[in-house]
This record gives C-alpha cells, sequence and structure tokens, in this order.
C-alpha cells in the first residue's frame, strides 16, 4: 500500500540559459515529497523530483509545472495524501497455505474528514447506483446516472413545436382581441389557463419521474444479489458478502486474500460494475479501501450548524514549508486548532450514524465447506463493528 505518514512540498524558480538558437525562459516548478521516515526525508525527497522535473524542462519536454493538491493523482502516480489514524495487522490462520501470512490495515482521514479502511489484501468492491441505473436503463439516464430532464425517448422537435403552437396561439388570440376591441383581462385569462395546465403536466411528469427512479433504485438491490447468486454458482469456490451504502453497495471476497493487481479482481470489478474510479485508484495504489465513517454533508449535524461541512486545514502537512507560506503562523496555528476541534465534534456525531447496511452472504459450494480465514474473519468483525452495520442508524 502506497500511504506515506511524511509528506512536504518544494517549489524553486528556473531560468533556461539564452543561446542564439532560442531565448531564456523561467519556470516554477513545485512538487511533494513524501516518507515512511521522517519530515525531513520528505522534503529532500520532494526537492529531489523538482531536480529531475528540471532536468526534463531543460531538454525540452512538456513538464507539469505545479502538482495540485489533490486527495489521489492517478495520472501521475502520487500515492495517498491522507492522513493515518491507525494501523494494524490480522494473523493469518496458521493451517493456510496462503503465502500472504498477514492483513495489512490502516485507517487514514480523507480530504472531507471521513475515517477510511486501506486494506491490503482483502477485496472490497465498490459499485455505485448511477452506473448500475445506466447498466440496467441506458434508455432512461444519462452516464452519470441521473435521469434527464427530457426523457431519451422523447424527441427534442415536439417539445419545440408545442411552445411555437402556443406562442401562435397567443398571437392569434391577441390579434382577434385588438380587433373586437375586447378587454386584454381576456388575454390575461387565457395565458393563466393555459399556464396552470402546463404547470400541471409538469408536476405530472416530475412526479411520475421521481416515482420511477424510486422504483428502479429498489430493483438494484434484488440485481446485486442475483448477481452474486449467479457468481458463486459459476465459481463454487468463491464466497462474498453485500452490504448496502447510502449511494450504492460494497461487497468483500471472503474465501481467500488477494492482491489488488490480480487478474481475477479485475474480472470482478468488470462483473459487478465497480466504480471506475474505485478500480482505477485501488490497482494504483495496491490497496482495497471501504469509508467507515459517515460523509459530513449527509449527517444532521451539518444542516443543524452543529458542525460544518469542510473539515478545516485540509492540506495540514504542508504549513510548515518555508517555500510556500501563505499564511501567517497565527493563522495556522488557529487553522490547526479548528481542525482539531472539528475531528472532535465529528468523531462524537458520526456515533449516530452508520456507513453501511449489511444484506447478505453468499457462498458457492466448495466455499460453504471451507474454513474462513482467521485474518478475513477477524478484518470483517472489524469492519462490521467499526461501520455499524448492525445498528438501527440512519446511512451517512
Amino acid at each position: 500500500m502506497l500511504i506515506p505518514k511524511y509528506w512536504a512540498q518544494y517549489k524553486q524558480r528556473f531560468e533556461s540559459l539564452e543561446t542564439s538558437s532560442k531565448s531564456s525562459k523561467q519556470a516554477t516548478i513545485k512538487r511533494y515529497g513524501w516518507s515512511d521516515v521522517s519530515q525531513a526525508e520528505a522534503l529532500s525527497h520532494a526537492k529531489s523530483r523538482v531536480s529531475e522535473a528540471h532536468n526534463c524542462w531543460l531538454a525540452g519536454e512538456d513538464i507539469l509545472r505545479r502538482e495540485r493538491r489533490e486527495e489521489y493523482n492517478a495520472s501521475n502516480g502520487i500515492p495517498i495524501r491522507e492522513e493515518i489514524i491507525s494501523e494494524r495487522d490480522f494473523p493469518e490462520n496458521e493451517l493456510s497455505n496462503n503465502s500472504a501470512a498477514v492483513t495489512k490495515l490502516i485507517v487514514t482521514r480523507n480530504s472531507y474528514g471521513a475515517q477510511v479502511a486501506n486494506v491490503d489484501n482483502i477485496a472490497i468492491i465498490d459499485v455505485d447506483n448511477k452506473d448500475l441505473l445506466g447498466h440496467l436503463y441506458p434508455e432512461h439516464y444519462s452516464p452519470n446516472g441521473f435521469m434527464p430532464a427530457i426523457p431519451t425517448y422523447q424527441s427534442k422537435p415536439s417539445s419545440k413545436l408545442k411552445i411555437w403552437v402556443f406562442i401562435l396561439v397567443f398571437i392569434l388570440i391577441a390579434s382577434v382581441i385588438a380587433w373586437l376591441g375586447l378587454s386584454w383581462l381576456w388575454l390575461l385569462a387565457v395565458m393563466f389557463g393555459v399556464t396552470t395546465y402546463l404547470w400541471k403536466q409538469a408536476s405530472q411528469r416530475d412526479k411520475a419521474r421521481a416515482q420511477k427512479y424510486t422504483d428502479d433504485i429498489a430493483s438494484l438491490q434484488p440485481f446485486m444479489t442475483d448477481l452474486i447468486k449467479k457468481r458463486v454458482v459459476n465459481h463454487p469456490t468463491e464466497r462474498f458478502r453485500l452490504y448496502q451504502t447510502p449511494a450504492g453497495f460494497r461487497i468483500i471476497a471472503t474465501h481467500d486474500t488477494i492482491a489488488p493487481s490480480d487478474e481475477l479482481v479485475a474480472e470482478w470489478f468488470e462483473y459487478f460494475h465497480a466504480d471506475a474510479n474505485y478500480v482505477r485508484l485501488s490497482q494504483i495504489q495496491q490497496c482495497f479501501r471501504a469509508r467507515l465513517t459517515a460523509k459530513p454533508w449527509r449527517m444532521s449535524e451539518v444542516e443543524n450548524k452543529k458542525l460544518v461541512k469542510d473539515i478545516p486545514a485540509k492540506n495540514f502537512w504542508f504549513g510548515s514549508d518555508n517555500t510556500d507560506v501563505e499564511n501567517s503562523i497565527e493563522q495556522r496555528q488557529d487553522e490547526l486548532k479548528a481542525r482539531k476541534q472539528w475531528i472532535v465534534d465529528y468523531d462524537r456525531f458520526v456515533k449516530g450514524y452508520r456507513a453501511c447496511h449489511y444484506v447478505e452472504s453468499f457462498a458457492g459450494r466448495k466455499a460453504s465447506h471451507q474454513l474462513e480465514s482467521v485474518a478475513i474473519k477477524a478484518f470483517v468483525d472489524w469492519h462490521d463493528r467499526a461501520c455499524r452495520v448492525d445498528k438501527a442508524l440512519p446511512m451517512a
């Protein structure tokens, strides 16, 4: 797993020499550095990456001048930049022939403050409702999973034609009223009546769309359970646990440990319609992830102003670098103090929520007779407690 403990950033301004054929150029290059040893080593790593980028720039290559402060950056291989909360190992069954003797777990706090489990060899598959909706009902949902304002099967020219008809009708009525010398209140009455009719029509369409969306969402869990059942029938040595999340599903493979780079994992990701971003990041960062606590904006405490939605000082680990001081020391101390208080409040409030709901377990014919790995069972038990899956709490 690529989750360093220490981070630093370094930037430097460079100027190329002017020659007879080329004029001088200037560039400010900023790079991040990381380390599991110390902050000083992280800064040294950042400086070496700046030096490498500088050499590429001098050679005429088109380089990225400044790396953005992102939680992930799959395009350039920057590791997971999250605060490490805790680490632990789950011992494997002594009788197991699996070469992976230990399952490593690192709990981090992500960019919006939630706790996340990062595990190296127990497959976790994240599935979003929007991807399933697009797969099951492609004619009704756009690629982002939302039903368009105008259904894809309804032609836009017919809608435009209806609008032009109403415009021509209004013009005709106005002409008749003007020719007969009647009161313009008649036109207002007609316009009010037509507007009321159109409003009712739009409300009925919105209500029908909302009901269809509700029905389609309700159909996703039976679809997922059938999908897993078919999988274990065709692969009798496999075993899975299904969870429902606020916006999708989580599947944990419990029959054996496995590396994220394994071809079987890629097969599972495709078969279960896993979230594309999750797939890419799992393979690059070489770990499986599961959110353990609520997203702040889904918590009633945020709506009630008891907790601000955004965690303060998201990039707190870059504040001490004297090459890029953006705030005064006093401001930085205030931000860090606010961050600590936010975490205290958040960790207290999230006890009233669960991250997911346990649905059902599925086992193939051969897997049902096999003993579960000690490490996997211990991790699943820990995961369920951390997510509060069996508590009668709202999901967030």
